[in-house]
């Protein structure tokens, strides 16, 4: 095995086959047992970083089943069933053992969907119906799976070219539109048991949270996973009162977090912003955990495919619908995340799939014969999106050296015959330059496994400076888009960031050309590749949700430099020495943006999830008291400057707009 795949227990990068000693057949989870409730306050605090935890079982009668979740979550038949299907392995190729890896799930709000709310398990009542209530859950499961077989039947009589597997997909008519996500990091265990029916036993937790930090909940789920197996629901109680004491996550934090009688290091991204890891240069203390960075090195999960990472690179950059088939969910999962990390600080603004099956609720939005939808990245297993998908333009396949892993005796030709050829097929030509010196030292570091940790980080940083030059000549054409320098005299309605203009941009591009180098082996010149490269930007969803943060960000950027304005000016002279009307407005301006300092002052602080998981109404929660200091700070500098430009003022003037100011 790979070294640097099997690597340490406290990392939680578990192999795809690797099972822990001990007594692993159940039998901690069979007794029926109750754990302490979580209370309103305390599920606050805990959904800051994690919903809920969520057991999933196979039922040989009824499939993948939530079995419980603690504590209990108000979700979807929909998102129960994406829930439950997610959680197991659409594979052939896997044996005993366990295998951690990663998902997301499209909400269903329970006002969106068009069944009737699942009844699932509360752990933390007495169990003296449980008996009553499986009976009931198994008859409820069995009605709505009839039904789904009829509406799969009506699907087959009309589309006679569907396969049995699109068939047997879910229909999406009570698919959501939301935006909003469920990510779900999973610790599944499969192991032979001739005592169960079906002759495994095969169960999967599994950490839901609103959080795209695959590192750190990918270790937590690593650690948390085989001592729950071994020792029950007691060690879901103590997870979940470590977590409720954790500190609020916030941008870019180093943080010690207590977990299960350990203390993890954990670094949080800050923003969008690539992590690269450079606080390990100078810190004195154990590695920490980059949050948002998958921890199979970039450079073992494209092992083979290293040649094609810029053109990989570039199609991520234009949102671009990438199909990334693998042979097991973990694969998939890291494979998607590192895609995703790869263009960072730009957004993926597609719907991507860490891994994606056939159950899936968006199956038939996300993987129909139609043109795919721009910027999908769909993480599969399944040879049969190979079909579907074949017209899809990219297809990225994964082989079994990506995750490094043995392969069990008796399993070779059964594994090649399931796992396609390994590369990257594209119907797109590469526009920009590839580093073939930075390629010829990765390829070598390969084959060197106490290098991969330091290859990959070289290589991340690589892409994440080539994405800034990209940028360069976007960022330039921006800054001369926000107004000038503000001053006491600026009127008091701030100017607008003018709108972005495509053909003053090419041509703003043609003229100061761009650090990112473009391809020198092709018929093209330079500059037409550079022209169709970022006309091809322009046009993706990528462009457009850069673009609403980077205005977002310019109209912050305004506010801090007129709040500047007017905390450093000379305001005694300026009363003195010009127009009353003049005076008055600066008076106005001042009192303005005081109230927007209030305002923000006074607002709830929003830690978590989405308003629908909250368990305090956004208007009902009570103000902060530990305001931001810049806030507090900035208010009191604008305060000392009314009361400086008031002094100036006559008498009259002055009782006249505190008059006025006191009925507003």
């Amino acid at each position: 095995m790979d070294a640097s795949a099997a690597r340490s227990p406290s990392h939680g990068d578990l192999s795809l086959l690797s099972l822990a000693q001990g007594d692993e057949s159940g039998e901690a989870l069979s007794a029926p047992a109750a754990i302490a409730a979580v209370s309103e306050n305390q599920r606050g605090a805990l959904q800051r970083w994690v919903l809920s935890l969520a057991l999933v079982n196979f039922d040989l009668d009824m499939g993948p089943d939530v079995e419980f979740m603690y504590p209990p979550l108000g979700i979807s038949k929909e998102e129960k069933d994406n829930i439950a299907f997610s959680s197991f392995p659409d594979t052939a190729v896997f044996g005993d053992g366990s295998l951690v890896f990663s998902w997301r799930v499209r909400e269903v709000p329970l006002d969106e969907s068009q069944c009737t709310p699942p009844q699932i398990r509360d752990v933390t009542a007495p169990e003296r119906h449980a008996s009553l209530r499986q009976r009931s859950r198994r008859t409820s499961n069995l009605l709505a799976r009839h039904g789904s077989l009829r509406s799969a039947g009506r699907a087959a009589r009309t589309f006679l070219q569907k396969s049995p597997e699109e068939a047997a997909a879910p229909e999406s008519h009570a698919s959501s539109r939301s935006t909003s996500y469920i990510y779900g990091y999973t610790f599944f265990r499969q192991k032979r048991d001739p005592a169960i029916r079906r002759g495994y036993f095969q169960k999967s937790l599994v950490i839901l949270t609103h959080l795209p930090y695959v590192a750190l909940f990918g270790e937590l789920v690593a650690r948390l996973g085989p001592m729950f197996f071994e020792h029950g629901l007691p060690v879901l109680e103590s997870f979940v009162q470590d977590v409720i004491a954790w500190p609020s996550p916030s941008a870019g934090a180093m943080l010690s977090l207590p977990l299960l009688g350990q203390l993890l290091q954990v670094l949080l991204p800050h923003g969008n912003e690539a992590q690269n890891g450079d606080w390990a240069k100078t810190a004195t203390m154990p590695r920490a955990i980059l949050a948002s960075v998958p921890q199979t090195p970039l450079l073992v999960v494209f092992r083979s495919l290293l040649p094609s990472l810029w053109l990989l690179w570039e199609c991520m950059l234009l949102a671009e619908p990438i199909l990334v088939v693998g042979r097991d969910p973990r694969t998939t999962s890291e494979a998607v995340w590192h895609l995703v990390d790869l263009i960072r600080p730009v957004l993926c603004a597609g719907d991507f799939r860490p891994y994606f099956h056939i159950h899936d609720y968006d199956f038939k939005a996300l993987a129909s014969r139609n043109k795919p939808q721009a910027g999908t990245v769909l993480g599969v297993t399944n040879p049969f999106f190979l079909q579907t998908c074949h017209h899809w333009p990219h297809t990225l396949q994964l082989g079994s050296e990506a995750r490094g892993d043995t392969v069990p005796p008796g399993q070779e030709k059964r594994m090649h015959a399931v796992l396609p050829a390994v590369g990257f097929t594209s119907t797109r030509k590469r526009h920009v330059s590839k580093d073939r010196v930075l390629l010829k030292e990765m390829i070598a570091m390969a084959e060197r496994p106490s290098e991969h940790d330091r290859a990959s980080a070289v290589l991340r940083r690589y892409f994440s400076d080539m994405t800034e030059r990209f940028l360069a000549p976007l960022n330039r054409y921006m800054a001369s888009l926000i107004p000038a320098d503000f001053d006491l005299s600026s009127p008091a309605e701030a100017p607008r960031v003018r709108p972005f203009n495509r053909a003053a941009f090419l041509a703003s591009l043609k003229a100061h050309s761009t650090p990112l180098r473009m391809r020198q082996r092709s018929l093209s010149t330079a500059s037409t590749l550079r022209h169709e490269l970022y006309t091809d930007f322009l046009q993706c969803p990528n462009f457009s949700l850069w673009l609403q943060s980077r205005i977002a960000a310019a109209e912050e950027e305004q506010w801090q430099r007129r709040i500047a304005a007017l905390a450093a000016g000379d305001v005694e002279t300026f009363g003195r020495t010009r127009p009353e009307i003049e005076t008055v407005d600066l008076y106005v301006r001042l009192v303005e943006e005081l109230r927007t300092i209030d305002q923000q002052l006074a607002r709830p602080v929003v830690n978590g999830p989405g308003q629908r998981w909250r368990t305090v109404n956004e208007h009902e929660a009570p103000p902060i008291h530990g305001a931001p200091r810049a806030l507090e700070a900035q208010r009191a500098r604008l305060q000392t400057q009314l009361e400086k430009l008031r002094a100036t003022m006559p008498t009259d003037l002055r009782a006249g707009l505190e008059a006025k100011r006191d009925t507003q």
